[in-house]
């Protein structure tokens, strides 16, 4: 058997695989990372060199030395480099690039201010409390300005990694179908699959000695740099070794897929034991400093809500009694945490006897499986279906929140018909408080379907963080406006 059997092009991609191996194609890996490093390297330098003029020359008397700021910009871009904030495996990677910038930020000026301390030098420090959060924050903007271009030249196909996927075809499908889906914010591209299948077998039954170079020519010819191996009981030990070694050779990055799913990076460590290395996965739990800072954090948010938004809530509660005849407040028996009830509070969108009308309607919905959801539904009023657009029903839920039965941040809060439908697995929702928003909210709102609905709640209660809540927050206002999968 010859090497083009393990080449296995996808339907729709392989045109793509014959383009990229031309010289008109993109540029490889190697080389669209190094351009980009570059430039993110002079960005850096610059912003450095702007913030620390910007303070010595605005806001510092002039004895203080030029010197000083010269060695804290030194400073500050190599401690950037050291904490591989321009590593090209975090590339496009949003949060984590951020993160390591500002690691890198705080190390800089705490070394700095150690060095200033233990050699007693009798410099002015009152530009640091300048230099930090400016510095900061522009670093931060740089990046993201520079992340919207990355993004942007991944949506055109262009600065891609050439992917070839190795494994059980079951597995390799999967992976697949994951890398495709999120190809626009990875610039991942498959262009080869190689399975068991498609592998010599001698008469045995045993797997031919020529795997791995049946793999390695797969991976020449179909331009890759990136090979993803996943867990598979055709390659023994030995050969993923050498497929490992002959990679390298080629500066080409192996990559070993674990079967999890749906799991948090934060949630999984890896350790050595008897030169095998082990996944460890950490279980959600919310006890402890966990349940206390979620909680800090929707006091803090509801109650803060709440104070600035009270002139809108008068004008909404006015503007909802003068639209229709009945009460301001909806109330709403929903199922909380722990199969919990309590009522949910919203303004009223709709006529004061839609419950009634509901049962005539139930064949006209467009909402998933699980929940009723019409476009035009008739019961809506006229004002309701502004505060529907823009989810300021919703605003009278942080008093839920402040009263303890809701978070900020959560599932959707279900009906108690629809957790008596719910499988056994989906039960899971139910060990958190439901949110006034969501991935739901900030994925596709009603537009998702109930099994997409499900997994981004499961999600969300295994790999709850508070800077994903606060990432979710921030997306919403964006979601809100945009008025998508809205009614």
């Amino acid at each position: 058997m010859t090497a083009q059997s393990t080449f296995v092009s996808l339907p729709r991609l392989g045109a793509a695989a014959d383009w990229m191996t031309t010289p008109s194609g993109p540029a490889s890996a190697r080389e669209w990372h190094s351009g980009y490093g570059m430039r993110l390297f002079v960005t850096d330098l610059a912003i450095v060199a702007a913030v620390l003029s910007s303070i010595h020359g605005l806001l510092l008397h002039s004895a203080y030395p030029v010197s000083s700021s010269l060695v804290l910009g030194v400073l500050w871009v190599i401690t950037l480099n050291l904490g591989r904030s321009r590593d090209w495996r975090q590339i496009g990677s949003g949060l984590t690039e951020y993160r390591r910038v500002l690691i890198a930020t705080f190390v800089t000026f705490g070394v700095y201010f150690a060095g200033l301390v233990a050699f007693d030098l009798q410099i002015p420090r009152d530009h640091l409390l300048w230099s930090l959060p400016a510095g900061s924050v522009a670093l931060i903007a740089g990046r993201y300005l520079w992340r919207r271009y990355l993004l942007a030249r991944w949506r055109d196909g262009a600065w891609t990694h050439r992917v070839v996927v190795v494994g059980d075809a079951r597995k390799v499908r999967h992976v697949v179908s994951a890398v495709e889906s999120s190809k626009n914010s990875t610039g991942a591209r498959v262009t080869a699959t190689c399975t068991e299948q498609s592998l010599h077998e001698g008469e045995d039954g045993a797997l031919d000695d020529r795997s791995v170079a049946q793999i390695i020519d797969v991976v020449t010819r179909s331009a890759a740099d990136l090979v993803m191996l996943t867990e598979t009981d055709f390659l023994p030990p030995q050969s993923v070794r050498e497929l490992g070694w002959a990679l390298d050779s080629l500066d080409v990055t192996l990559v070993v897929v674990p079967s999890l799913t749906e799991v948090a990076g934060s949630r999984i460590s890896s350790h050595m034991v008897g030169g095998l290395p082990m996944l460890y996965l950490a279980y959600p739990r919310f006890t402890g400093m966990a349940r206390f800072t979620k909680r800090a954090f929707d006091v803090l948010v509801s109650a803060t809500a709440l104070l600035l938004l009270a002139p809108l809530l008068v004008v909404i509660a006015v503007w909802v009694r003068l639209d229709s005849p009945g009460p301001v407040l909806f109330r709403q028996q929903r199922v909380g945490i722990d199969h919990s009830l309590f009522s949910m509070l919203k303004f009223r969108s709709m006529v004061v006897d839609a419950e009634r009308h509901l049962t005539m309607l139930q064949s006209l919905s467009e909402g998933n499986e699980v929940m009723f959801k019409m476009r035009r539904d008739p019961r809506v009023t006229r004002v309701g279906a502004i505060l529907r657009r823009l989810s300021f029903d919703e605003l009278p839920q942080f008093v839920n929140v402040l009263r303890g039965e809701m978070s900020v941040v959560g599932p959707r809060p279900p009906l108690p018909k629809e957790v008596e439908a719910y499988e056994d697995h989906t039960h899971r929702r139910l060990l958190v408080k439901p949110g006034i928003t969501g991935l739901w909210q900030v994925t596709g709102r009603s537009d998702l379907s109930w099994e997409e609905s499900v997994r981004l709640d499961l999600y969300y209660v295994e790999n709850w963080t508070l800077m994903g809540d606060i990432l979710i927050v921030m997306r919403t206002a964006r979601a809100v406006f945009g008025g998508a999968g809205a009614y």
